[in-house]
């Protein structure tokens, strides 16, 4: 939905780059093959790390990779990891989210969000509504997510934290259910937790000037205005990136208590590189555009 959580490329092993790869693709394939061709284009970075941690921690069974034709390119074989049920897992949470962020686009989004939440609302409500079916816990935490998001938004919180809270408390219970294992799980907990606070600060940072600009909500706009009605943008700009250097930081050490099993090379790339390095481009694409 977002794309902050993908792998620096430049720094994979080709197999790993490969690998990765297999596991997009396998993605891809599950969301059709369970929620209709339409799916697929719901498929992002973010659910694909879902999948690959998944895939990681079972100490069983390795996933299969098999060679197959994509639909975008026919012509071209390619591999693709075959059907499992992490990556049914992991469709589903992301088949469940765009619908819930497809209806908050139509209430309070700009008009090129609403068009796009427009055309996309009939395939998503489809699609979630046999989702539910199979992990109505995590459908009614998706819901409150958004629900309490909503809330926070229209009380303009100026708590950065507690704006932050829904997103993480709803991804926190999306890893726990990586796996069984009681220790296993409360790291699992964690690390969801950190990862969902990172992509909502991710996004709002990602608009900050945008929502400086026109007047809309945003945590750290509110948050440095409450101490310092004259603060300037730049500031808020740091302040923002220094909760995100510290978000991460902690991210990092929650992943070293994790028992992976493989693809570790992979996983390490995204959580060391990956994630300060999507930072720094928002960071980078901001100072760009308003200089």
């Amino acid at each position: 939905m977002f794309g902050y959580i993908k792998p620096l490329r430049a720094d994979l092993r080709i197999r790993e780059f490969d690998t990765y790869q297999a596991i997009y693709c396998g993605l891809c394939r599950s969301l059709g093959r369970l929620y209709g061709p339409f799916a697929r284009v719901t498929l992002s970075y973010d659910f694909t790390f879902l999948a690959v941690l998944g895939l990681s921690l079972n100490k069983e069974d390795a996933p299969c990779f098999a060679p197959g034709r994509c639909p975008v390119n026919p012509l071209k074989k390619k591999a693709f990891c075959q059907d499992n049920p992490i990556l049914d897992y992991s469709a589903l949470c992301a088949t469940l989210l765009v619908y819930y962020k497809a209806r908050d686009s139509l209430q309070d989004r700009g008009w090129k969000e609403k068009l796009s939440a427009i055309f996309l609302y009939p395939f998503a409500a489809s699609a979630r509504r046999k989702a539910a079916k199979a992990q109505p816990e995590l459908d009614a935490a998706f819901s409150q997510m958004m629900l309490r998001q909503t809330e926070l938004e229209k009380a303009q919180c100026s708590n950065v934290d507690e704006a932050a809270e829904p997103t993480a408390q709803a991804l926190s219970l999306v890893f726990s259910r990586l796996s069984d294992d009681p220790m296993q799980k409360r790291v699992l907990e964690r690390l969801g937790y950190l990862l969902g606070r990172y992509v909502y600060l991710c996004d709002a940072l990602d608009d900050l000037a945008d929502d400086t600009k026109k007047g809309n909500y945003n945590p750290f706009l509110c948050s440095s205005r409450s101490e310092n009605p004259q603060v300037t943008l730049e500031e808020q700009k740091t302040q923002a990136m220094g909760s995100l250097n510290l978000t991460t930081a902690e991210l990092a050490s929650a992943y070293e208590l994790l028992d992976i099993q493989r693809f570790g090379p992979i996983l390490e790339n995204i959580i060391y590189q990956g994630l300060p390095s999507a930072v720094r481009s928002i960071r980078s694409r901001e100072e760009k555009k308003y200089v």
